[in-house]
């Protein structure tokens, strides 16, 4: 039955010539999708892919997002592995249709631990690499509209500048910190952070986001709370906030939530969170769960 339904859907994408006045782009998560927004503005028509909350290493388009991206000019997506529906999207699409720009291309990626497990994929963590990215896009949107070509190009100036501050905020900010130890009751998604601020993640659920952690993680998370006696433990989805506040009971130290930005909640979204925003808070929770002056 689900071959029969994506044969229906890749006929419709080969057979409808449909576009839109404004060029459309698709963005696969929320950090590039608002990124393209700002440069965009009312010139482009901006489309998330991923639906509030969800997981963007396991969730799938739909029929409908494929007849979406039929009208689209452009499709960005982070790539190194994020999004393992992108290999059989792109394969079905006509290649001259749509231009794809994934922020891994060319990016100083992360190496996991273990090598055959290849890159970590939370690039859009890396605030001076998103720099380089929209200046590429604002590159991207001027070639799409060059009636707009001025605008694009000098809104992807004043976001890289944005993104340059916003990392040296961060840089600031932990460089003062009493603690580095970054515990979080979830998955490794903060590799970006400990590499260009001098963190030490510390993952009870390790790299993948669906693990839960075991008896045996939550207890040396326990002990090297002990031991350390850093103040605070922090979670990155509402599901992993129960093994925060099972290692604060144990030891009495405070709970704070880290996001990495890539699909916010409904509330948020309806709240009109920005990924500046959402970077900002974490950068405050930062501050107060390592100690920064």
């Amino acid at each position: 039955m689900r071959s029969i339904l994506w044969a229906l859907v890749l006929f419709f994408l080969w057979v409808l010539p449909v576009r839109a006045a404004r060029p459309i782009l698709m963005a696969s998560i929320f950090p590039l999708y608002d990124l393209a927004r700002e440069l965009g503005g009312q010139e482009v028509e901006v489309h998330l892919l991923l639906p509030p909350g969800a997981d963007p290493h396991s969730w799938e388009p739909t029929p409908r997002d494929l007849l979406l991206l039929r009208r689209a000019q452009m499709l960005l997506a982070v790539g190194s592995g994020l999004e393992p529906w992108l290999e059989d999207l792109l394969a079905a699409l006509p290649k001259e249709q749509l231009k794809v720009l994934l922020l891994s291309e060319g990016a100083p990626l992360l190496s996991l631990e273990h090598g055959d497990h290849g890159f970590d994929p939370h690039l859009w963590l890396d605030f001076r690499w998103d720099a380089v990215f929209v200046r590429r896009l604002g590159e991207e949107l001027a070639r799409l509209d060059p009636r707009h070509r001025d605008l694009f190009l000098h809104r992807a100036q004043d976001a890289a500048q944005r993104l340059l501050a916003l990392d040296q905020r961060f840089r600031e900010t932990i460089s003062r910190c009493r603690y580095r130890l970054l515990l979080i009751a979830g998955h490794a998604a903060f590799g970006y952070w400990e590499r260009a601020y001098g963190l030490r993640q510390v993952s009870l659920a390790g790299l993948s986001p669906e693990a839960e952690p075991t008896p045996r993680a939550l207890r040396e998370a326990i002990r090297l709370v002990r031991e350390t006696k850093v103040p605070a433990v922090f979670y990155e989805e509402p599901s992993s906030r129960r093994f925060a506040e099972m290692i604060a009971r144990e030891t009495g130290v405070s709970v704070y939530y880290l996001t990495p930005g890539a699909s916010p909640t409904k509330e948020e979204l309806e709240g009109g969170v920005t990924f500046f925003s959402l970077m900002e808070r974490d950068l405050a929770h930062l501050r107060r769960g390592l100690s920064c002056p």
